[in-house]
């Protein structure tokens, strides 16, 4: 096959036409984060320029690079058709609906935006925030339905996307995903309105596998995936099969037909549990702790915005659990101290700590950054 699109996704309509022009030419398409140094926007390059291609070979699209260094993943035309299908299936799809996309293009969960919307015939706004969509919308409204759709009825973010967001008539589904979201985040966006829909994906299944199906609901599998791991006692490393998996990394390892995930977890009466991944996990003392469980508790501590647990040498224990959180004025230590102890045994209790008023390290895509995170200084947590 021929030489291949290689493109800087911008946020905006140019990026949208290069994708439908690609697909229609039969090209692959390889698109690189914008915001990427210039030296890991240079290696993408290369890889994708260097690439042989295969006949149905669409979208190359790089993992965040949030536990190593990025992989460029192959995504066949099949592989992203069958994922825009599945979707749809799950969700329903609606005559008036026009689907907002503030996420980057070259990630999974804003490029499937534009798969899905190209597949099901409806409008895709590339928008920077939901706050500025809705402003436009108010502003240039000629919507004749009732409730109004100028302003969107579907929207996919990532948890750092959710605080702020304000629910607005028509707005029928926010689909939730790219990171593991903080339940207490997830109930506060549910008890203003926000109809949260969480899910699960990864750039090799070109974004969701699994969604709730109501707000605040378990994750279910999509229409012809099939999810296996462990058990509640023992969860297991996440195995995924479906029509919408990659073929292939662009280092020439293969995916299809079966993903074998980094994520923890198991399946139960029908619904998905993650429960952490498993290179995340910290061993102390013997025992294993999963970052999950300590974030959310953590995250329900007054004052903490946002947080992140990660291991820390310790030459007794072998790992000690730390976090980084970010805080605002109503966070106090002590209490926060307090809290910890009660909710968490002690070998999950945080040893150390790192606290910043600004905001914690992230990727170019907006995910935390985990490896920088745990570079972070951090001070001696005491218990009484």
């Amino acid at each position: 096959m021929g030489a291949s699109v290689v493109r800087v996704a911008t946020h905006d309509i140019e990026t949208v036409r290069a994708v439908h022009a690609a697909l229609d030419a039969h090209t692959p398409i390889a698109l690189l984060h914008a915001k990427l140094p210039e030296g890991e926007l240079a290696r993408q390059r290369a890889l994708a320029l260097e690439a042989v291609w295969e006949p149905d070979d669409a979208v190359v699209l790089f993992t965040s690079g949030s536990t190593g260094a990025a992989r460029g993943v192959v995504l066949p035309r099949a592989a992203i058709d069958a994922a825009a299908q599945a979707s749809w299936e799950h969700l329903g799809r609606q005559d008036s609906d026009r689907w907002l996309c503030p996420l980057s293009l070259a990630h999974a969960g804003g490029l499937s935006i534009v798969v899905r919307c190209r597949a099901a015939g409806i409008p895709c706004e590339i928008v920077e925030s939901a706050d500025r969509a809705r402003a436009r919308a108010r502003d240039t409204c000629t919507c004749t339905t009732d409730p109004c759709t100028c302003a969107g009825t579907l929207i996919s973010l990532v948890p750092a996307q959710l605080a702020q967001l304000v629910p607005w008539p028509g707005l029928r589904a926010v689909l939730l995903g790219g990171a593991a979201a903080p339940r207490p985040l997830v109930d506060a966006a549910i008890a203003r309105g926000v109809p949260v829909l969480q899910t699960y994906g990864l750039t090799e299944t070109f974004g969701q596998v699994a969604t709730a199906k109501v707000p605040g609901g378990p994750l279910v599998p999509l229409p012809g995936v099939t999810i296996t791991g462990g058990t509640r006692g023992a969860p297991a490393r996440l195995r995924v099969r479906g029509p919408m998996l990659a073929s292939r990394y662009l280092d020439g390892e293969r995916i299809a037909p079966e993903l074998a995930t980094a994520d923890l977890g198991f399946v139960e009466d029908g619904h998905l549990i993650v429960v952490g991944r498993a290179d995340d996990v910290i061993i102390t003392g013997g025992e294993n702790v999963h970052p999950d469980q300590v974030e959310a508790i953590v995250a329900g501590t007054r004052g903490v915005r946002e947080v992140a647990a990660f291991g820390l040498a310790d030459e007794r224990w072998g790992q000690v659990v730390a976090i980084a959180i970010a805080v605002d004025d109503q966070f106090v230590e002590a209490h926060a101290r307090g809290t910890w102890h009660r909710g968490l045994a002690p070998h999950a209790r945080p040893r150390r700590l790192a606290i910043t008023t600004g905001e914690l390290p992230r990727l170019p895509g907006g995910k935390l950054d985990r490896r920088a995170i745990a570079r972070l200084a951090t001070s001696l947590i005491e218990y009484a």
